[in-house]
């Protein structure tokens, strides 16, 4: 199984005119998603620069993790510059 982290912190950097449209999901190797930010009209950042924290203690830290953006705004495009996952 491997190492089992307790915490996983994903920092991510993204350049979005409305980031509050974003929906960032961390994906674990088994494929279990876990919401790192949800849409909400309410945000009113710029650009999405963070670090989030997630209970990853179910997970083995070992396979291929993956970033899920999705832009529920359709009149904007945005960019990822940068993610990184540190456990």
């Amino acid at each position: 199984m491997g190492f089992r982290p307790d915490r996983g912190f994903p920092r991510i950097r993204m350049t979005d005119p409305l980031p509050r449209d974003l929906v960032v999901d961390l994906v674990a190797p088994d494929g279990t998603a876990y919401r790192l930010k949800a849409a909400s009209s309410s945000d009113s950042a710029d650009d999405l620069n963070t670090t989030y924290s997630v209970n990853a203690s179910a997970e083995a830290a070992n396979g291929t993790w993956k970033l899920r953006v999705q832009d529920t705004a359709a009149q904007d495009t945005g960019r990822l510059n940068g993610w990184k996952l540190t456990f």
